[in-house]
């Protein structure tokens, strides 16, 4: 609205529109089944809790799995200097430069940070071990160093070109995805609006009824009903590159 308002004339009123993102719910689940002979013999698997620690690991795992699919299918990928993942050689691993590129794309976008001004990056640990060994103009922040402790992130590693990184294994590997057989590494940037998750029934334990005369089988598992999907393509950036420990 640039234009000056005329002093004795009202503004028109202007229609909000709306867009539509559509996520399809699916069932997601595992289990296992507990046997008189397990819980007697084995020494780790000897109680109930310990069976539901392993089951709820199943539960998460597979969750980060499923919202990483919905961030592989969306957003812009990047592909280094390379012109295709394809092209990608040992020698393509991340740098300051790269990861400043990817925030001017997302501010440029007017995609809103995910904290103060900040935006958000998971990365994988072979691919933080390259950025932490960058020289280049900039420095980088501990999470340990920030002023206020209580707002690191789970698994924050700190803080580089005004990007904040949390370092997950369950970042994208794609073995021989590169050239000569070269594993190539997703590094997820992002701020708001960057997924969105329908969620029917959240994920929860589920103790299965004991059917066996003897009452020997006890069934253990996890459900949930949901749902991912890339809810803004600008809010999402996804560098493809090489690591220096990787597989090469």
């Amino acid at each position: 609205a640039t234009t000056a308002l005329t002093e004795t004339v009202d503004v028109d009123a202007v229609g909000l529109s709306d867009s539509l993102v559509t996520v399809t719910p699916a069932e997601y689940g595992n289990a296992v089944l507990l046997t008189i002979r397990i819980r007697t013999d084995d020494f780790l698997i000897g109680f109930d809790a310990d069976v539901a620690n392993l089951l709820n690991y199943n539960m998460v795992d597979t969750i980060d799995r499923l919202a990483r699919n919905a961030l592989d299918a969306g957003g812009t990928e990047v592909t280094h200097t390379a012109t295709a993942e394809t092209d990608i050689t040992a020698s393509d691993d991340i740098t300051v430069a790269l990861v400043r590129q990817q925030r001017a794309a997302l501010r440029k976008a007017s995609v809103m940070p995910w904290d103060g001004s900040s935006y958000g990056a998971v990365i994988h640990p072979d691919v933080a071990y390259d950025l932490k060994s960058e020289t280049g103009d900039g420095s980088w922040t501990a999470a340990a160093q920030y002023s206020d402790a209580s707002r690191i992130w789970n698994d924050e590693i700190g803080t580089y070109a005004n990007v904040r990184f949390i370092e997950s294994p369950r970042a994208k590997i794609n073995t021989d995805g590169g050239a000569s057989s070269v594993d190539t590494y997703t590094t997820y940037f992002f701020g708001q609006e960057m997924l969105a998750k329908a969620e029917s029934i959240a994920p929860h334990m589920v103790l299965g009824p004991v059917t066996d005369k003897l009452m020997r089988f006890q069934p253990l598992g996890w459900h949930t009903y949901a749902g991912w999907s890339v809810l803004r393509s600008a809010a999402l950036r996804r560098l493809i590159t090489a690591s220096t420990i990787g597989s090469n």
